[in-house]
């Protein structure tokens, strides 16, 4: 999606990714994000965030024919300027430490377990059903809303929504034109979309790729 304000030189194209897909999505994706001027990356290095992705990172990969999201290239191989638009490790942490004791507790062991569930059980269909996500929330999002889980919400999504949000406001400082890319979870597009709504900026042109084919 390809944001664009009349009274601004940068122009912003999303990229909403998904940790699992199809390796030609990811390569025809990549290729295009990062021949722009700058890429917004997230990535936060963390033993927290690695027991976490466990949950999609046991998927028998192999058996479906499809790949894990791959890594941000390094800087000296892309001509794009590189800009990690994530939380820091202690930053990240700081957020981690106000979800209760019970519930860190408790995804420590859940995480790893879906992981092993969907090795054994998942499907290409079953991992491309629930890919799904509208700009507004589903009516399920809103009706299985818990402030139980609401600190998990706040350290794994609004505190790098604002991180980010922060990144894109820098790169609009200055006068210069460039084209800049956000290659950022799907989740964390809303609040993109928002922001980029508030100052003026409309979708100017969209296209369609497919994650994981039929």
């Amino acid at each position: 999606m390809l944001f664009r304000n009349g009274t601004s030189p940068v122009s912003f194209t999303l990229y909403p990714m998904v940790h699992v897909g199809d390796e030609h999505f990811y390569r025809e994706t990549y290729g295009e994000a990062f021949s722009h001027d700058v890429v917004l990356v997230e990535g936060v290095r963390s033993a927290v965030g690695r027991n976490l992705t466990r949950s999609y990172r046991w998927i028998n990969f192999e058996k479906l024919g499809l790949v894990r999201q791959p890594k941000t290239p390094p800087q000296e191989e892309v001509s794009a300027r590189i800009v990690n638009a994530d939380l820091s490790t202690e930053e990240f942490h700081r957020e981690w430490r106000k979800v209760s004791p019970l519930l860190r507790f408790a995804f420590l062991f859940a995480a790893p377990l879906y992981g092993i569930y969907r090795r054994l059980f998942s499907s290409r269909s079953s991992i491309a059903r629930k890919m799904c996500l509208e700009d507004l929330q589903s009516s399920d999002e809103i009706l299985h809303w818990s402030p139980t889980f609401e600190p998990v919400h706040q350290s794994v999504i609004h505190a790098r929504d604002k991180r980010l949000i922060e990144c894109i406001a820098a790169e609009l400082d200055g006068d210069s034109e460039k084209r800049v890319a956000v290659v950022y979870g799907a989740r964390h597009m809303r609040a993109v979309l928002r922001d980029l709504a508030k100052r003026g900026f409309r979708c100017s042109d969209a296209s369609w790729r497919t994650i994981i084919s039929a």
